[in-house]
């Protein structure tokens, strides 16, 4: 057993860093174990799982952290405009927890703050 950080990424426009506007955009939320929480970190997951889903990197070079009204506190928002085209849904989102690893499971932890 131990206690590791594990990040759940959603990806909501799929194929728009490849300036494919008009093609249905596909969502898809993965759960990943990653060395830490940091935006850097959270970025390369993002291209990672992009590019399992047929989105090229070098669409991704310009895929920034931004801050998003509205969305929780905890979640990082990641976003890339291509083109003349505004999109607006935001590219991904990634939200971190602690978990504990027991072989290939995981369960989410909560600090409890006393």
């Amino acid at each position: 057993m131990e206690i590791v950080t594990v990040a759940q990424a959603t990806l909501h426009r799929i194929g728009s860093a490849q300036h494919r506007a008009f093609a249905g955009h596909p969502s898809k939320t993965v759960t990943r174990e990653v060395a830490d929480d940091t935006p850097e970190t959270l970025r390369e997951l993002i291209i990672t799982i992009a590019g399992e889903n047929g989105e090229s990197r070098e669409a991704l070079t310009e895929l920034r952290l931004e801050r998003h009204w509205g969305s929780p506190h905890d979640s990082l928002i990641f976003n890339i405009q291509v083109g003349s085209i505004t999109y607006g849904q935001h590219y991904s989102e990634c939200v971190t927890f602690p978990a504990l690893k027991v072989g290939n499971r995981y369960f989410k932890l909560e600090e409890i703050k006393v």
